[in-house]
C-alpha cells in the first residue's frame, strides 16, 4: 500500500486529492497548518490521519511516506498589498523545508510539486510548453517559480526524486465561492446561482485554459506515477477557450445572472494574464486525459453548491 502525505491537504485541490487517493486504497496523511477547512474532507475523515502544523515547521513528519504531494502554499497575487512577506514566508520558506526535510528523513519519496501558469505571466506564444519563457507578473507567481527552482536544485545537488507539475485555472467543488481573489470563475458560479449580476472584466474577451478539478486530480496522479523525475508537466485542457463563452453556460445551466461588462481595476492591469492556453502533450503521452467536459464541469459546480 502506497503511503501519500498531501500538504496543505484539507484545501480545494488537496482535498479532492485526498479523497481520490483515499478511494484508490492508499494510506493518507493530511499535512495542514489549521482544521479550519475540516468540512472538506468530511467524507473521508475516518479514513485519513491529520497533522495540524505550519509548513515551515514541517521535519520528521515526513519520514515513511513514498509519495508527497506538495500544495501547500499562498493562493493569489493579493498578498503583496498587504502583507508581501507571507507569500516568501510560506512559498518558499515552507517549500524549502519540506525539502529540506525530505533531505535528511527521507530522501527516497517522490515529491509532486504542485506550481501555476501564473509563473509564466503573458506568454508571447500560445500553446505554453515547459520551454516558453517564466515572467511572472506579482510576487505570488515569482514565488511560485522560486520553489520550482529550489525543488530542480535539491534533485541536481542531492538526487531527491521531484516532479513539477504547473496547474491551469482549475474550478470545481469543494472550492470557495465567495473568494474572488483566489477563485474568481467559482465565484461567478455562485453569483449566478444566487440570480445576481455577474461582473466580467473586458466582457469575458480573453481566452483561458480551465479544467475540471476531477480532471486535475487524476493529472497529478499520472504525473507522480509515470512522469520523468525532473521535469515540468502542464494540467490543462490544452484548449482556447473564451471567457465569456463558460460564463454563458454558466448563466444557462444556473438559470440566473446577468453580465455586467466592467472595467478591470489598476492593480489588475499591472498583474493580470490576457490570454492562456498550455501545451498538455507530454502529460498525454503519459497515458492521461481530461474526462469531464466544461459543461460538466459546471453542472456539477453549480449541483454542489445547491
Amino acid at each position: 500500500m502506497k503511503r501519500i502525505l498531501i500538504t496543505g491537504g484539507l484545501g480545494f485541490v488537496g482535498s479532492n486529492l485526498a479523497e481520490k487517493c483515499v478511494g484508490l486504497g492508499y494510506d493518507v496523511t493530511i499535512l495542514s497548518r489549521s482544521d479550519s477547512k475540516i468540512g472538506n474532507i468530511k467524507h473521508i475523515k475516518d479514513k485519513v490521519k491529520l497533522i495540524i502544523l505550519d509548513i515551515r515547521d514541517i521535519d520528521k513528519e515526513v519520514k515513511g511516506f513514498d509519495i508527497i504531494f506538495h500544495l501547500a502554499s499562498t493562493t493569489d497575487n493579493y498578498h503583496i498589498l498587504d502583507d508581501p512577506y507571507k507569500d516568501i514566508e510560506v512559498n518558499c520558506h515552507g517549500t524549502i523545508a519540506l525539502l529540506e526535510a525530505c533531505r535528511k528523513h527521507n530522501p527516497g519519496a517522490l515529491i509532486l510539486f504542485a506550481s501555476t501558469f501564473f509563473v509564466n505571466g503573458n506568454p508571447d506564444k500560445l500553446p505554453v510548453t515547459p520551454e516558453s519563457p517564466c515572467n511572472p507578473l506579482g510576487l505570488y507567481g515569482a514565488t511560485r517559480l522560486a520553489g520550482e527552482h529550489f525543488c530542480r536544485a535539491y534533485n541536481r545537488i542531492f538526487d531527491l526524486k521531484v516532479i513539477i507539475v504547473r496547474f491551469t485555472n482549475l474550478f470545481g467543488v469543494k472550492e470557495q465561492a465567495d473568494n474572488k481573489k483566489k477563485a474568481g470563475f467559482n465565484y461567478l458560479i455562485g453569483l449566478a446561482i444566487k440570480g445576481e449580476e455577474i461582473p466580467l472584466y473586458n466582457n469575458g474577451d480573453f481566452i483561458r485554459d480551465y479544467i475540471y478539478i476531477d480532471d486535475a486530480i487524476t493529472g497529478c496522479l499520472t504525473a507522480a506515477e509515470k512522469g520523468k523525475i525532473g521535469e515540468i508537466y502542464y494540467i490543462g485542457r490544452g484548449e482556447h477557450t473564451k471567457f465569456r463563452e463558460l460564463i454563458d453556460i454558466v448563466i444557462k445551466e444556473a438559470g440566473g445572472g446577468k453580465v455586467k461588462p466592467v472595467d478591470p481595476p489598476d492593480f489588475h492591469n499591472r498583474i493580470g494574464i490576457k490570454d492562456f492556453v498550455c501545451d498538455n502533450t507530454p502529460l498525454k503521452e503519459l497515458g492521461w486525459k481530461p474526462e469531464v467536459s466544461l459543461k460538466e464541469g459546471i453542472k456539477r459546480t453549480i449541483k454542489h453548491y445547491r
